[in-house]
């Protein structure tokens, strides 16, 4: 009977061949994982390899002339470690992003001792450092970062080795290893000093493509479509990569479209054609369900909204909280809503240089930054004084220039609502003694926030293959944001603001030397201290002095006047001022800016397609009868 049951088991399997259609049976091999990490395990012994002699090199170089031979170690170091970034980055995130290879600037360490400073330290500062200056400081520096670098991986090897792998997982690091490479390694992000993007993007994407080429021992037979169809993407990729050498030339955006795109939809096709269960190993913003990277659940909104008082997508709260935005009740006197600062018809600003108080003729501190996908963040604020979208509400109701008030007050009011009692406790009933209370009211508002998202954009339609018209001009301008003009360096894909790819965990801020007036003669930096004067103790440091947060600048034709002191009417002057180098470039002295303060030889014609694109990026179908 056993027998006979096997062998209908088996007919019944070969019928299902046969007719073409696709079944669920699971994936059951450890193979592929562990041929996989025996790969990695190697590739990391040869990048720990690469330390170990450049801290040797490093140590017996004594003559300024050894430049050369620094910057080729550096290199090779490097390239070693593209090819374990997609794993390591995924298992070793904060340690990747940190000290291993991090952006060349301090940060504040928010993970263990609260208000300790992490010096730039890693690749990316190696990388810079010995393109610096030849001198005896650098050389000693650099010395300092090789070391430390050493004493990290060595740590970091005891317990990394040997690694324990997923199926799923392998896909899931290829896939924001991809990511990555878009992002961070074809924008030249990753590479600050040397400009070596492209290369170390081949090396990556190769590295990727000979994880992936092992699946193809052990695959459902149904599968064999989808992986080759992924196999000669990565094929196609690589060609590119390879046959590409000049960093401004790279066409970023047909890259993405023939090869990114589809490669990413094709490698989630295949988790599920085998039945691969996704099975994160950690929980990160990127959405590994989503098939594309500018669809609109690529980043999930709720990763963002862990620390609130309650889910933000309950209908009855967010339509409540849309309500509370245009109550003027919430304000002294009622002078005041939200809507007053954040104007749906000028994309959630409120078109002043500097917003309205509820002073007759005084305005507040900053501009009205857009609530646009202002979800896709971990801080708020221009300073960044609030670490989750509820607290912001805190802050507005709290300032003597804004609301004015307190929510003891609020609440009186909104008690003696009755529509205002029955919307509260239809969406909060039973959670808490009272049902309007400090914390609903919040939440209510940042569940409405949190539905202001753009993703329909022309530039949005265009990449997810949705249309075939796009301007040429706009076209144009997306290579140049992402590649010589260096904006996607700081603006990051797909949201296009300062919250760090792949994983999204971290928003930054920067130092651009902005100034009181576009006044390229006689300039005069702005007084507004920013992120050093917020507050937060771990962030008094002079790294943070006049340091902004990187807003998005998705719907940037809606949102003028620029920046956090509206300086700027119009983007023709703001990209003016970058391509001058911000207002270090413009011969002020500005401590620690982070903008590099070369120019960036921008013609008046590329300075137009750049803003063709970001003109391209504006939606608001979602929340306004106006479609630009």
């Amino acid at each position: 009977m056993k027998n006979k049951g096997i062998l209908i088991g088996s007919i019944f399997i070969c019928f299902l061949l046969l007719s073409g259609k696709k079944t669920t049976i699971p994936y059951q091999t450890d193979s592929i994982p562990e041929k996989v990490a025996a790969v990695y395990e190697a590739n990391f012994n040869k990048f720990q390899g690469e330390v170990d002699v450049l801290v040797n090199q490093v140590d017996k170089t004594t003559s300024l002339n050894e430049f050369g031979n620094l910057k080729e170690q550096v290199k090779k170091t490097r390239l070693a470690y593209k090819g374990i970034e997609f794993i390591f980055d995924y298992y070793q995130t904060f340690y990747a992003g940190t000290y291993i290879n991090g952006a060349p600037l301090p940060k504040v360490n928010e993970h263990f001792k609260a208000g300790s400073v992490i010096e730039p330290c890693g690749l990316q500062a190696l990388d810079e450092a010995v393109y610096d200056e030849a001198s005896k400081e650098n050389l000693q520096h650099i010395k300092v970062l090789a070391n430390g670098l050493k004493e990290r991986v060595d740590f970091i090897s005891k317990t990394h080795l040997p690694i324990h792998l997923k199926s799923s997982q392998i896909i899931e690091c290829i896939r924001s290893g991809m990511v990555r490479v878009f992002t961070l390694g074809l924008t030249g992000y990753d590479t600050p000093g040397s400009v070596n993007a492209l290369q170390e993007s081949y090396v990556s994407w190769q590295s990727m493509e000979t994880a992936f080429s092992h699946f193809e021992t052990a695959m459902y037979p149904g599968a064999k479509s989808e992986f080759k169809t992924i196999k000669q993407l990565f094929e196609k990729g690589r060609r590119i990569l390879n046959t590409n050498t000049d960093f401004n030339d790279f066409d970023r955006l047909g890259f993405l479209k023939e090869v990114v795109n589809p490669l990413y939809a094709g490698l989630l096709e295949f988790q599920h054609v085998n039945n691969i269960k996704l099975e994160p190993f950690k929980k990160h913003a990127q959405n590994y369900e989503a098939k594309n990277l500018f669809d609109d659940n690529f980043l999930d909104t709720d990763f963002y909204s862990e620390l609130v008082y309650l889910p933000l997508d309950n209908p009855k709260t967010i339509q409540l909280g849309k309500l509370l935005f245009q109550d003027p009740q919430l304000s002294d006197g009622n002078k005041m809503s939200c809507l007053s600062c954040h104007n749906p018809n000028k994309g959630f600003t409120d078109g002043l240089p500097k917003s309205i108080s509820n002073q007759k003729g005084v305005f507040t501190a900053r501009n009205s930054p857009t609530l646009i996908n202002a979800n896709y963040s971990t801080r708020y604020f221009w300073d960044m004084r609030a670490f989750d979208i509820e607290k912001q509400v805190t802050h507005v109701i709290d300032n003597d220039l804004e609301f004015n008030t307190d929510f003891d007050a609020i609440i009186d009011k909104l008690n003696r609502n009755s529509n205002y009692l029955k919307l509260f406790k239809e969406a909060y009933g039973g959670i808490g003694k009272q049902d309007i209370n400090q914390r609903s009211i919040s939440n209510a508002i940042a569940a409405y926030v949190n539905t202001l998202k753009s993703f329909n954009s022309p530039f949005d339609e265009y990449v997810r293959d949705e249309t075939n018209e796009y301007p040429e001009n706009a076209k144009r301008g997306f290579n140049l944001f992402m590649g010589k003009g260096a904006c996607g360096s700081c603006h990051f894909a797909p949201i296009f603001n300062g919250t760090i790819p792949p994983f999204y965990l971290e928003s930054e801020s920067e130092v651009l030397g902005i100034t009181q007036g576009f006044d390229s003669i006689n300039p005069k930096l702005d007084t507004d201290l920013g992120r050093i004067a917020n507050g937060l103790n771990g962030e008094k440091q002079p790294y943070f002095k006049n340091s902004f947060k990187t807003v998005s600048v998705r719907n940037i034709a809606l949102t003028a006047p620029y920046m956090h002191n509206g300086l700027f009417d119009t983007l023709e002057e703001v990209l003016e001022f970058y391509n001058r180098g911000g207002g270090a470039g413009m011969g002020l002295e500005v401590e620690n800016q982070t903008l590099s303060d070369a120019p960036l030889n921008l013609s008046k014609h590329e300075i137009k397609d750049i803003i063709a694109f970001m003109e391209s990026l504006t939606d608001t179908s979602g929340f306004t009868a106006n479609r630009n």
